[in-house]
């Protein structure tokens, strides 16, 4: 009996043992689990704004040193002085190496109220949005609690909720700063980085494919689209096998990669940068062991407003945007320097060793051609032509015709390099407040939000409208003497005149018979004023800018040879003006115009040029029919040398007696025909005016106020020209009597007399 109890006995037990292990290894996979899906959450969802921000705040190893960025200058041609319209400010940077840092809590506690000072609450309790901190205290949680037992509750019951007051409680001054000092300590007392940054803006695809491999210590947050690594949660055995595999879906070595996934010490903590001078003081006076300032270099504009399309900006991530800044960024931002942290012969940092310095390479210096007086004289005239004459915008180029160095290159409206944010701000439209259809509105949605209204919400005068400040947003920073092209009107008309007095086609004094429109196709080509005038010399053709004078001129040249003509002038190609956003118009090829394209072309429809182009073109004619290589930048300056811009001529356009001839029919235009409101009594100017339509998106031309182009090209002295000026605006809305001749040509004349005096120019002989 006792076998068999015995026996009995021994089975239970092992049964139970066995049974309690199995329990025993599913209750702690279970708790693994639980773990481990916890931790995905807390890296994924709870700490990716925070673990977003310790990856760009710990650094192993080394520290960037930020070089100093390249000045923008400009010189006062009288004195010959340099004035800065880009230049650098300097700020300390504050990062903390948590293997030197002692007294880490001692740390904490004095920096806290000096990162974030009482003035800084004042403005976050102004403006909480845009606060780093929360201010706000959250609602205690009792208010969210309902008043039934949560057993009660049913589908279909109504169930009342506690809401609370709406009203901001805002926490206190010193409850913010306990904060900031608790960041701080969690910050330094880390010592080891357990947060990488893989990819950003990963695809769906390659998201994906991460999942599936299910690497260990790699996360993939789909919400974000980035991939990301904790490195101390991958064994050291499987770190090479991890690496090769993310080495075959990135853009990486696995050796890169290895480096990046491998354990190692936090060295240096990144705490604020851009310091008040005060506090930066104060810091280094309190010689905190482990406490570091770095001088950083911040762009700043002297001139705010000054020359802004020429200049750009840079971002928030200090890069350069528009104009220099952008097309000279790499040059102009220098190389970064390092400190790195003292290493073994085996790599392995050595924690009480000294930093090394690698120095930084400042940037090149970029000296513009432009002359800064007469930049913001002319921007001021156009500012005050733009409000008159009711434009949404306006462009002036003035160029040295005999090299093609540009001397001023305005737009309006304009921006303020410093602010460039400020070009997103809306406001509400007022009251019975003209509001152009060229300008976008706004609506604000239930969240608040603001929406593109509708045609329906624009035409409901009920709804709230908005609209951005300077009118046209963002859109602010376009250089439209580059970026946008146009149909230039009659001011091409001079163009094409020189062209066919090159061909030997016509004369000054060769004559047509102006009895009327022209039928060509199935359109019909009339004078801008539809009138006539019976016989006409091609002098009067330019005076009076006859369309069908020059649909006659451009029978006489046909497709092929205008075609030719048009592209020497570098129509329809880049200027290579070294400025960013240039585009390159638009001409189509001979053989795709149609009969009445060719005559239209003569009159300056149907191709596409910039406001540089046309500039560049008319130099052509004042020089003696030379195409000069338009240029901004006179000189790079490097730690190696100085880099001098030289005049380059492109090649021939038209001889030296076309040039002659198209000069003084164009004198003529300014004293005896529509040019004559930028004439300028005891000075020879050549000029000539145009006016254009704004082609609209159905493909027709639009009507009405606010329809068209205006502008006016020319240069003077006449016959030994210093400059050749371009006007443009666009949209003015002065009634039935907005011309070039109205708009433009007084504008030139305006910044002409300017320049006369300025640059001391005697009268024509």
């Amino acid at each position: 009996m006792a076998r068999p109890y015995t026996s009995y006995k021994s089975s239970g037990k092992k049964t139970y043992n066995h049974s309690t292990r199995i329990v025993t290894l599913i209750v702690f996979a279970i708790l693994f689990f639980l773990f481990i899906i916890a931790r995905l959450f807390q890296l994924q969802i709870l700490k990716h704004d925070e673990y977003s921000s310790i990856a760009e705040e710990q650094h192993f190893g080394a520290i960037d040193l930020p070089a100093r960025r390249g000045e923008i200058l400009v010189r006062d041609t009288h004195s010959g002085e340099f004035s800065k319209l880009a230049t650098n400010t300097t700020l300390d940077l504050l990062y903390v190496d948590p293997l030197v840092a002692e007294d880490k809590e001692g740390i904490a506690k004095v920096l806290a109220p000096l990162l974030f000072t009482a003035e800084e609450y004042e403005v976050c309790t102004e403006d909480p949005d845009e606060c780093v901190y929360q201010v706000i205290e959250d609602e205690p949680l009792e208010t969210f609690l309902t008043t039934e037992p949560v057993w009660d509750l049913g589908l279909e019951k109504e169930v009342e909720v506690e809401t609370g007051d709406n009203d901001q409680n805002f926490k206190s001054y010193q409850e913010l700063v306990d904060e900031v000092e608790d960041n701080i300590l969690r910050k330094i007392s880390k010592l080891e980085i357990d947060f990488v940054i893989l990819k950003r803006d990963a695809d769906e695809d390659l998201m994906a494919d991460i999942i599936n491999e299910r690497l260990p210590g790699i996360f993939v947050d789909t919400e974000r689209f980035m991939i990301s690594a904790d490195p101390t949660m991958i064994p050291e055995h499987q770190l090479d096998s991890v690496s090769k595999t993310l080495a075959s879906y990135l853009d990486e070595s696995s050796t890169t990669l290895k480096t990046n996934l491998s354990r190692r010490k936090v060295r240096y903590v990144f705490l604020k940068n851009k310091l008040d001078p005060d506090i930066s003081r104060e810091i280094k006076e309190m010689d905190l062991k482990g406490v570091v300032l770095l001088q950083e270099h911040w762009r700043y504009y002297p001139e705010g407003n000054l020359g802004s399309h020429l200049i750009g900006f840079l971002n928030r991530d200090n890069i350069g945007q528009y104009g220099t800044e952008g097309y000279f960024n790499i040059e102009l931002e220098g190389k970064k320097g390092k400190i790195y942290a003292e290493s073994d012969p085996f790599g392995r940092q050595i924690t009480v060793g000294e930093s090394q310095i690698v120095n930084a390479e400042d940037g090149d210096t970029i000296v513009l051609t432009i002359d800064r007086i007469v930049q913001k004289e002319v921007e001021e005239i156009l500012a005050e032509s733009v409000e008159e004459f009711k434009a949404d915008s306006g462009q002036v180029i003035i160029m040295d015709p005999f090299t093609g160095a540009i001397i001023t290159m305005a737009n309006y409206p304009d921006f303020d390099s410093n602010n460039f944010s400020d070009a997103y701000i809306l406001r509400e439209v007022e009251e019975n407040e003209e509001v152009y259809h060229t300008v976008e509105l706004f609506t604000r949605d239930d969240q608040g939000h603001y929406m593109p209204a509708s045609q329906e919400e624009v035409d409901d005068e009920e709804i709230t409208k908005y609209v951005y400040e300077n009118k046209f947003g963002p859109g602010v920073f376009k250089n439209k003497t580059i970026s946008e092209y146009y149909e230039p009107g009659s001011v091409f008309k001079a163009i094409v005149m020189a062209i066919a007095i090159d061909a030997k086609e016509v004369e000054p004094q060769t004559t047509f018979d102006d009895d009327g429109p022209l039928e060509i196709d199935e359109f019909e080509i009339k004078n801008s004023d539809d009138t006539y005038h019976g016989e006409q010399t091609m002098t009067e053709v330019l005076e009076k800018s006859l369309n069908t004078g020059m649909s006659f001129v451009a029978k006489k040249l046909g497709k092929r040879l205008m075609y030719k003509y048009l592209t020497d002038f570098g129509f329809g190609e880049y200027t290579n003006i070294r400025l960013e956003g240039e585009t390159k118009g638009q001409v189509d090829y001979y053989n795709q115009w149609s009969k009445a394209q060719l005559l239209t072309t003569s009159f300056g429809q149907g191709i596409a040029v910039t406001p540089l182009q046309m500039v560049t073109a008319w130099a052509a004619l004042a020089n003696g029919g030379k195409l000069m290589q338009p240029y901004i930048v006179d000189t790079i300056i490097k730690e190696s040398g100085v880099i001098q811009t030289e005049p380059q001529i492109i090649h021939r356009v038209i001889s030296e007696e076309a040039s002659s001839i198209i000069t003084s029919m164009l004198i003529s235009v300014v004293r005896r025909g529509h040019g004559r409101p930028a004439d300028i009594p005891g000075y020879l100017i050549a000029g000539k005016t145009g006016t254009s339509q704004v082609a609209g998106s159905s493909g027709k031309y639009e009507e009405g106020e606010g329809a068209t182009i205006t502008s006016f090209a020319g240069y003077f002295p006449a016959l030994q020209p210093q400059f050749i000026m371009l006007v443009k605006f666009d949209r003015p809305r002065i009634g039935e009597n907005t011309w070039g001749s109205t708009t433009a040509a007084p504008t030139f004349r305006k910044i002409a007399e300017y320049l006369i005096d300025y640059y001391n120019i005697q009268p024509s002989s």
